[in-house]
């Protein structure tokens, strides 16, 4: 499950923890960086010791031998930030550039797909780094290169999952708490593998984790946080990188969907303020701003159980995950019954499939861990009353985080899926919810720390902090 608190698994209060001196030299470099900054409590933290250190010998390999390697990261701050740390960390390390190559997924597609699994393979690469893409059980995502002994799949995760490919190293954070980001995880696996990771890129940490978690989630500076990173953001600013991952994410909102573009933008950029300012990004940005503006209005109809809204939007953008979140602040203080709110798109896909983001409603993201809703079981719930619905839609429902998951389903699906919530559509005689009112989003201006007033809901932070007034352009 995810946490969002620093709180020290140990039960001990979160604060800045040193080791003792009575702790040998030997004991100190075989302990994670946390461990060092904070106490041995923090040994298996972003992940498992052993994990870490057997993907660290993954990338050593890749350099020692002169392998040729392929790297994929998702689309977005995080994704982005931890594939240019680990291009940038193989070019510290004297990599050949001919021998790193990058693959960007296609619009509305996911790793698993046999498209991308196709793409992947073809290119022949000797070891393959998929960051921040989820993950499900199956078989390996790109099959071992004739006489290949060894793992040609590293796995870098932070969603909850306890299944995954055949044949693949993994290295995931989805069970040390407070869970850090893809960027961050990657920033702590190679930090210590070239002098320069730590001097020269550690803002791409940075800008992953405000991308997730926003501004005031990671304590820096508090166990297990580490203080270094928040040197960083202290001398570089909160404005720079608030705008770098407004403007990093951009590009894949839109409907011409040009992630190469941003990879390169941020892959060549020294600094936070350098994606601030890009023209592209902006160029992105107000793109994105207009076309939220148009749908953000859309009103939610309500399942007849009352704990589910949905609105349905049509556009080549990828603004459902933001309208979901908006709708989440609204409506979570309107209904003692709502638990999610799904913002469904009919248009992102051209295969005609329905792209849907479900977010808590706000009133309940302050419960405490235990007592919040499991968005995630709540769909499977449903799911579970329509006969074969699961066994069609496969892996592409109810992914992600329980606070904030999704899917990408048919459209017949979809309608037997909003049918078995009773959520009556457009000329249907089922009333909704008769006691909740539907207000569009406050336009006032929100109280709350956002990354972009234009892109209200850009990161996980966003997923479990109340916004008291959305602001809508």
């Amino acid at each position: 499950m995810v946490k969002r608190s620093a709180s020290s698994e140990a039960g001990s209060p979160p604060k800045r923890r040193r080791r003792s001196s009575t702790t040998s030299l030997k004991e100190v470099s075989a302990l994670s960086h946390a461990a060092k900054e904070y106490g041995p409590q923090w040994n298996d933290w972003p992940a498992p010791a052993a994990a870490m250190e057997e993907a660290r010998c993954f990338i050593r390999d890749i350099v020692d031998n002169k392998r040729s390697v392929l790297i994929v990261p998702d689309k977005d701050a995080d994704g982005l930030s931890a594939g240019t740390l680990l291009y940038r960390t193989l070019i510290h390390m004297k990599h050949s550039p001919s021998l790193i190559s990058v693959h960007h997924l296609t619009k509305g597609n996911n790793v698993h797909s046999d498209y991308e699994r196709n793409k992947m393979d073809s290119s022949r690469a000797e070891r393959v780094v998929v960051l921040d893409q989820g993950s499900r059980p199956g078989r390996s995502l790109v099959p071992p290169l004739p006489d290949q002994k060894e793992k040609r799949v590293l796995i870098i995760d932070h969603h909850m999952s306890d299944e995954w490919p055949e044949k693949s190293q993994v290295l995931t954070a989805c069970r040390s708490s407070p869970i850090a980001t893809a960027a961050l995880l990657t920033y702590l696996l190679l930090r210590d593998l070239h002098e320069k990771v730590h001097e020269e890129e550690a803002w791409r940490a940075v800008v992953g984790v405000i991308g997730d978690l926003g501004t005031t989630v990671p304590k820096w500076g508090t166990a297990p946080w580490p203080s270094e990173l928040g040197t960083v953001f202290k001398r570089l600013g909160s404005k720079a990188f608030s705008e770098a991952v407004s403007g990093v994410n951009a590009p894949r909102r839109t409907a011409e969907y040009n992630v190469p573009k941003a990879w390169d933008i941020m892959l060549n950029a020294r600094s936070p303020s350098e994606l601030a300012s890009n023209a592209f990004l902006k160029l992105c940005k107000l793109d994105v701003a207009d076309e939220t503006a148009k749908w953000a209005r859309t009103p939610p109809r309500f399942a007849k159980d009352g704990r589910v809204a949905v609105c349905t939007v049509h556009t080549g953008f990828q603004i459902h995950p933001v309208i979901a979140t908006r709708w989440s602040g609204t409506l979570g203080r309107k209904s003692s019954k709502l638990l999610m709110v799904m913002c469904a798109n009919t248009g992102f896909h051209e295969d005609g499939k329905v792209s849907f983001s479900c977010r808590i409603a706000s009133n309940l993201r302050a419960l405490p861990e235990g007592q919040q809703p499991n968005l995630i079981a709540l769909l499977n719930e449903y799911a579970e009353r329509i006969p074969g619905f699961k066994d069609r839609v496969g892996g592409d429902y109810a992914r992600g985080h329980k606070e904030a998951t999704g899917g990408i389903i048919p459209r017949a699906e979809y309608d037997l899926l909003l049918e078995e919530m009773g959520v009556p559509q457009p000329g249907s005689s089922i009333k909704s919810e008769p006691n909740v009112s539907t207000p569009s989003p406050s336009p006032k201006k929100s109280k709350s720390k956002v990354i972009d007033p234009k892109q209200v809901g850009g990161g996980l932070d966003k997923f479990f902090k109340v916004q008291t007034k959305p602001k809508v352009e």
